[in-house]
């Protein structure tokens, strides 16, 4: 399990590309070469590997959290893998959006798989099938979920701090630089964000979870 970024101002993964800009854009003043525009990548590294506190909206222990910050991209029924039937919710992250994920809910992370494959853009299909990917089978309080991360074409890699264990709800477990995050959650849960709505990681609430009591999370 690796050390997890915690409440750095930059995400301490994003530190050694923006030191070798900060080295170009030095170099540039010194040889007096495009130094402005080493100075515009310099301020965009800093801001793409960006950082930022998060508050949820509500402090409701079934409420669903956005797992990355983004666009809802599609609400649907959907056959997971297990033969089950779950509520897909889709958020497509952009460049520009901060690059931390983190918990939807108070949850244990029971597994993780990993696909290696190709870089491209998840507006293709064809990347949900060829494309880099990380799986986590999830279990919180109330039910099992699972999230799913596909890497976009700007990714060049799916950072998890912690593939296993138990996380807070909100708290950072990953980056995704680009790409989109599936989030499989039971029939019974009930979504309050629709298609096209912006949402916050560690922020927003996506929906809350039906009531059953606690289970066993062994």
């Amino acid at each position: 399990m690796k050390n997890s970024t915690t409440t750095q101002l930059i995400a301490k993964e994003g530190w050694k590309y923006l030191f070798f800009s900060f080295i170009v854009f030095v170099l540039s003043l010194w040889l007096e070469m495009f130094s402005w525009v080493f100075f515009v990548i310099l301020i965009f590294t800093g801001y793409l590997f960006r950082n930022p506190e998060r508050l949820p909206a509500e402090d409701d222990d079934m409420a669903v959290l956005s797992p990355s910050d983004g666009t809802i991209l599609t609400i649907s029924k959907s056959k997971y893998s297990d033969g089950k039937e779950y509520i897909k919710v889709e958020i497509k992250k952009s460049l520009l959006e901060a690059c931390i994920l983190r918990a939807p809910t108070t949850m244990n992370i029971k597994s993780t798989q990993r696909r290696h494959g190709l870089f491209l853009s998840t507006k293709f299909e064809l990347s949900k099938k060829l494309g880099e990917k990380a799986i986590l089978t999830c279990k919180s309080n109330y039910n099992e979920l699972f999230i799913n991360i596909n890497a976009g074409a700007f990714a060049r890699k799916i950072e998890l701090f912690k593939t296993v264990g138990p996380l807070k709800s909100a708290q950072r477990f990953g980056l995704l630089v680009e790409g989109d995050v599936e989030l499989y959650l039971p029939l019974d849960s009930r979504v309050k964000v629709a298609v096209g709505d912006e949402v916050k990681a560690g922020e927003s609430v996506l929906g809350y979870f039906a009531h059953k009591g606690n289970i066993d999370e062994r």
